[in-house]
């Protein structure tokens, strides 16, 4: 759901009135959306003081004359005992079918008086908690309304803070009545000037993996096509990824920047020049997106030179600082929305490319003949004889190494038995 949608159903939400898929929609949308969760929160405010408003009571004395002069009504009708007799009964019929619905006028009256009342009260108390600036209005001298700026902040606040639903018509708007305040017909404008047409943003990228057999060169070569065709290269990250007999292969990670008009010609020329192994190509239409943002920034700026009208017109230090803080907030919103848009304008003039390159070699097919058998047999005799000679020269070479350990041990170890032979020699 957008915030539209929400805030259509944010009554219902409130009442309870609306199904689980949609209640769940709402939170969710709620949770993420901080605007929307403020006119929630704003919403459930005005209930409770709607609410907790007390009943309010005529004025004294009030019931008691109304009576008083009903009772007077009636006995001025029946005071001329002539004009009773006189009258028919369709006629004294249609006088008390006077009093009984001027009764009910009178009623009606009173009921639409004190929601009067109730009504300004409500008022006076949403101004106060949603306007910064609105609790200095009183003090301030009113300035007579002119057709670009709001009588008060509590009303700048509600066409434009929070109403971003419309923010095109309401700078149009804003601009016509400057317009027709220098003199210049507005309908004379619309009539005589035709509606600007709007540059489409076309956001080009893609993601290619290639093979080349030559990575230096191929790299060379590419440097040299995106300068002829105005781009550049953002970013290279080139390493070795593998090593055959001393001839290292390279591999390459690259962000490539080119004009959009010439996208599709670097992709051409990646697919005649080298092995395209991967390639996924995207066109995204942000023109929407980005004409939306400019808009809320056209209006946010008209609703900074308000505040600054406003900030002029200050008398107290509280006065000041609450505009201040307004005015921080809205500079903020419209700094932030600024990059954005120059950053969609960046994408959409300059086309981006992620080139993975990955050096291969190149195949050599060589075709031997097949040996016969005698001479398979031939090298299989010499290779066990280097084998058995190998291993005899490995016996030897391998006592001769533990020569300085086994030597002295034999020395012992005979020692030892003669010693034990003569032991039992003894015994016997």
């Amino acid at each position: 759901m957008n915030c539209d949608e929400v805030r259509n159903l944010l009554f219902s939400y409130i009442d309870n009135e609306t199904d689980e898929d949609e209640k769940l929609l709402i939170e969710e949308h709620i949770n993420n959306c901080d605007e929307c969760k403020k006119e929630l929160e704003e919403y459930k405010k005005i209930i409770k003081a709607l609410n907790d408003l007390p009943d309010e009571e005529p004025p004294a004395g009030y019931c008691k004359r109304l009576h008083e002069k009903l009772l007077n009504s009636k006995v001025t009708v029946f005071k001329d005992e002539s004009v009773i007799e006189n009258n028919t009964p369709k006629r004294r019929k249609s006088k008390y079918s006077w009093l009984k619905y001027g009764s009910l006028a009178a009623a009606l009256v009173l009921i639409f008086t004190i929601a009067a009342m109730n009504n300004l009260k409500l008022t006076g108390m949403k101004s106060s908690e949603n306007s910064a600036y609105d609790q200095a209005a009183p003090s301030a001298p009113k300035a007579a309304p002119s057709p670009t700026m709001p009588e008060s902040p509590a009303e700048m606040t509600a066409d434009g803070v929070r109403g971003y639903g419309d923010t095109e018509y309401d700078y149009n708007r804003q601009e016509m009545a400057a317009l027709e305040e220098s003199g210049y017909d507005a309908k004379d404008k619309i009539s005589t000037m035709s509606v600007p047409t709007k540059e489409m943003k076309i956001i080009k990228s893609g993601t290619i993996y290639t093979q080349t057999e030559d990575y230096d060169s191929f790299l060379n070569d590419l440097e040299d096509k995106i300068n002829s065709l105005g781009g550049f290269i953002e970013n290279n990250n080139t390493e070795v990824y593998r090593v055959y007999d001393d001839n290292k292969l390279m591999y390459g990670n690259l962000k490539l920047r080119v004009p959009q008009e010439s996208f599709y010609e670097l992709i051409n020329y990646l697919e005649d020049f080298t092995e395209v192994r991967r390639k996924n190509v995207s066109e995204n239409d942000v023109t929407k997106e980005y004409y939306e943002k400019d808009n809320k920034v056209k209006n946010l700026e008209v609703q900074e030179q308000h505040l600054r009208d406003l900030f002029e017109k200050a008398q107290t230090v509280e006065e000041m600082l609450q505009i201040e803080n307004e005015l921080r907030r809205i500079r903020t919103e419209i700094d932030a929305l600024n990059i954005s848009l120059a950053d969609i304008n960046d994408r959409a003039e300059m086309s981006t490319i992620n080139l993975e390159v990955e050096e291969v070699r190149a195949v050599n097919f060589t075709l031997r003949s097949e040996k016969g058998v005698w001479e398979r047999a031939k090298e299989g005799f010499i290779s066990t004889v280097n084998s058995i000679v190998k291993g005899f020269g490995n016996f030897i070479v391998s006592i001769v190494s533990a020569a300085p350990i086994v030597v002295p041990a034999a020395i012992v170890f005979i020692i030892l038995l003669v010693k034990i032979r003569k032991y039992w020699k003894k015994r016997i």
